[in-house]
């Protein structure tokens, strides 16, 4: 049996995390705590909410796959999905 393949937006917000990751410590300093908005592994745009930079996301990019991110070192809560996980 062939394996599947990841479907491309999940390869794109892969692609873009990845970027995020590697620009982390540049945008730290002056954008701690605001979002990121990516789109084919580029920054787009920083925003003090997630709804703002999903609204920029939208106007922008429609249907298009685009990634946002908390600029931030701290893990994120995922709230009942960090609970499906066994903590034992």
């Amino acid at each position: 049996r062939v394996p599947a393949m990841p479907h491309p937006v999940v390869v794109e917000i892969e692609r873009n995390y990845a970027e995020f990751k590697d620009i982390l410590d540049s945008l730290l300093p002056e954008n701690a705590g605001q979002y990121a908005l990516l789109h084919d592994q580029k920054l787009k745009g920083i925003y003090p909410t997630a709804g703002e930079a999903e609204r920029a996301g939208y106007a922008q990019f429609q249907d298009q796959p685009y990634s946002i991110q908390l600029v931030s070192r701290k893990p994120i809560d995922l709230g009942f999905y960090s609970y499906a996980i066994s903590q034992g």
